[in-house]
């Protein structure tokens, strides 16, 4: 993921060829609609925002507007901040121990509302360019 970074802002990681190994079909039938909503919503085409392997330059998330649930759209929110965001595939070790507290329904609400708050930040999103910046202290 690093190499990747000398073409991108940031990477995010994608599990989709290997989502299949160890996640049972709710799992995957659940992630690949909620991927696809987030996308048609927001008007993105992150193939896998749940995943979060990702690297960044540091100024990609000087100026993100972070709230509860950001982690779920931050590929979007550092494309807001006009940064290239780019996936590569990766791949996820087995749970070896315990058990998870990911479901759909303990998450359906607060991403569908997170992705109201995400579309609209977008489309008011203001699009300009600093020329010139002076370092007054």
């Amino acid at each position: 993921m690093i190499e990747a970074l000398s073409h991108a802002d940031c990477v995010c990681g994608s599990r989709i060829t290997t989502r299949r190994s160890g996640d049972n079909w709710i799992r995957i039938v659940s992630s690949r609609i909620a991927n696809w909503v987030r996308n048609k919503l927001s008007g993105e085409t992150i193939s896998d925002a749940g995943c979060t392997y990702r690297v960044f330059k540091r100024e990609c998330i000087a100026n993100v507007k972070f709230f509860n649930g950001a982690h779920r759209f931050l590929p979007t929110l550092i494309k807001l901040e006009g940064f290239r965001v780019i996936e590569i595939p990766v791949s996820t070790n087995p749970r070896l121990s315990g058990t998870s507290h990911y479901g759909v329904w303990n998450r359906l609400l607060k991403s569908f509302r997170d992705l109201l708050a995400i579309r609209w930040m977008k489309s008011r999103a203001l699009r300009y360019e600093i020329a010139e910046s002076l370092n007054c202290l």
